[in-house]
């Protein structure tokens, strides 16, 4: 990729990042209705998608500063099990 595709990769990720990170904070709850699970899953899959991208996992740490903690160690546990459930 060219310095410039780089840098516009480098801003979808961000924009994720910040997007999963207000559906975590909005959607995400420990209990949650028969209903309010199946909209999170949507969440889940759609963010697992991602983190089975090298090159997202890669940049991961980076662009989870300054995150929401908890959001951050939530995904980091999903990058984690996409990772293995890759190489398994």
């Amino acid at each position: 990729l060219t310095e410039e595709q780089h840098e516009r990769m480098q801003v979808i990720f961000e924009m994720l990042i910040s997007l999963f990170e207000r559906a975590y904070l909005t959607a995400f709850d420990d209990r949650m209705t028969d209903k309010q699970q199946r909209r999170w899953h949507s969440w889940d899959d759609f963010m697992r998608e991602w983190v089975r991208r090298d090159d997202f996992r890669v940049l991961l740490p980076r662009l989870l500063q300054g995150e929401d903690a908890d959001f951050a160690i939530y995904i980091r546990r999903l990058a984690e099990e996409e990772g293995q459930a890759t190489v398994g």
